[in-house]
């Protein structure tokens, strides 16, 4: 009697220990599964057990009976060795997933072939021999009649064989690219970059040339042809061109973008960049904001994309037709610029730039040289200290004046939030233009000193002396301003 029990206890108690077991989490719940089998052990087994013992087999016993239960119970146990095999195998030893499913798949049906044949040969008694020549007759008419998907299935093993293609790459089939997101027996499947499934059967996969672009967190290289007018130094360009691909934060620092002369065409000189990214899903995005930040650096440093098919007639900027007059009623109305007489604001108005920028693009950098002072003529810019945003400034306020009329670095960021439009003047240009004198200098350093104490973060203490310092700091400025315009 305690014998016939014996089986239901041990698999009662298995279940038990598996519950906590699975309690625990983490990959240990794919051994879920397994307490189902077990719990089917325990009924079946309970069953033979309840049949077999004295009572009930005087009432109702039933070889056949018992022996269908007992086959029973040799496939529940077939099915936990393999799920148990496949999980130590798959799961606790081979952490990372390196292989598709599909390779999980074969192992998991010739386990259970192997173990079919065991009991048809020792529990059954069959003759393995006979029933093996006889599924090979089968399996010939089939094949047969299923060329097409054994093709696939067969191409399909040797694509996972080969280790060429795993799970998390991007590729390139045909006209298709995305993320390889599962491999099937028929075929793999991947996400494009618009979140499309494509279905791709693993016979065209083997045939087909597949670009592998690399693994997901891997650095992935692009590269993009430009074509640049021959009035514009390779130098200037090359400089340009660095400056927009260091100025995307999505394209790595390391390794580093370059820039190359790549050939001359009949028309422009083409250049090519290449850059490194993690995130080739967000290949489009990253190709739209180098067009976008490229089309401002351009337009800044007067380089010029040419269009010959569509350059057939003269083109006039709005920029190019703002009046001279109008510059100067701008300067007349800067609090700064108001004390410089109208003969030599007529003269700088000669000099000055107009420049675009557009959003997320460093105008200033804290530590430069300043030289340039701007006057904002659209858009909005932000003033920052150690990434924090201190001050916005909008239409007819200005910035750079301290570097204009000092000649000293500039004390922080300055970034544009929304797309600007700018007048320009260069120290350079002031200088040579603007006769300084003590009253000019004088007004200047009153303006500039209340706007910085203006622009400051004080304390309730500092608030208290703060009119004793500007008197102290607008002299300083002064004395700076003199000594600048006099070397």
């Amino acid at each position: 009697m305690n014998r016939l029990f014996l089986l239901p206890m041990i698999s009662l108690a298995l279940i038990i220990f598996l519950y906590f077991l699975i309690k625990i989490g983490g990959a240990l719940r794919k051994l879920k599964p397994i307490i189902l089998f077990l719990m089917g052990i325990f009924l079946v087994s309970g069953t033979i057990a309840i049949l077999k013992s004295e009572a009930i087999s005087k009432l109702f016993y039933s070889e056949t009976l018992i022996f269908i239960l007992q086959l029973i119970i040799l496939f529940f146990l077939l099915v936990i060795a393999v799920k148990l095999i496949v999980f130590i195998v798959f799961d606790a030893y081979i952490k990372e997933d390196r292989f598709p499913r599909m390779i999980k798949d074969i192992v998991v049906i010739v386990l259970y072939v192997v173990g079919l044949l065991f009991i048809a040969k020792y529990y059954l008694k069959l003759r393995v021999a006979e029933v093996l020549a006889s599924a090979a007759v089968v399996t010939v008419v089939v094949g047969f009649a299923l060329q097409d998907i054994l093709k696939d299935l067969f191409s399909g093993v040797a694509v996972n064989l080969e280790e060429s293609l795993r799970i998390g790459d991007w590729i390139k089939i045909g006209e298709f690219e995305g993320r390889i997101e599962q491999f099937r027996w028929r075929s793999l499947k991947i996400r494009t970059t618009d979140n499309v499934l494509v279905v791709i059967p693993n016979q065209i996969a083997s045939k087909e040339a597949v670009k592998n672009f690399g693994h997901a967190g891997l650095p992935f290289a692009l590269r993009y042809q430009l074509g640049v007018s021959y009035k514009n130094s390779p130098d200037l360009v090359i400089k340009t061109l660095m400056e927009v691909l260091t100025s995307i934060d999505m394209i790595l620092k390391d390794p580093a973008p370059e820039v190359f002369i790549w050939h001359f065409d009949s028309s422009s000189i083409i250049y090519e960049l290449k850059y490194f990214f993690k995130d080739l899903s967000k290949k489009s995005i990253i190709q739209s904001e180098i067009n976008r930040k490229t089309w401002y650096a351009f337009k800044r440093a007067g380089i010029e994309i040419p269009f010959p098919i569509r350059d057939v007639y003269l083109k006039k900027e709005a920029d190019a037709g703002m009046k001279n007059e109008d510059i100067i009623n701008i300067l007349k109305n800067n609090e700064l610029l108001n004390t410089i007489d109208e003969t030599q604001l007529q003269n700088l108005a000669k000099g000055i730039d107009i420049m675009a920028y557009g959003q997320g693009d460093m105008v200033i950098r804290e530590g430069e040289t300043g030289r340039y002072f701007y006057l904002i003529l659209s858009g909005e810019v932000e003033i920052l200290k150690s990434n924090k945003v201190m001050h916005r400034l909008g239409v007819n306020e200005y910035f750079g004046e301290f570097s204009l009329f000092t000649g000293e670095m500039t004390t922080a960021d300055v970034r544009v939030s929304k797309e600007c439009k700018f007048l320009r003047i260069s120290s350079e240009k002031f200088r040579e233009t603007i006769k300084m004198n003590t009253d000019i200098a004088r007004k200047l350093s009153e303006v500039i000193a209340v706007r910085r104490a203006g622009q400051m973060e004080f304390s309730k203490k500092e608030t208290e002396d703060m009119n004793l310092n500007l008197k102290k700091d607008t002299e300083n400025i002064f004395l700076r301003i003199l000594k600048y315009f006099s070397s």
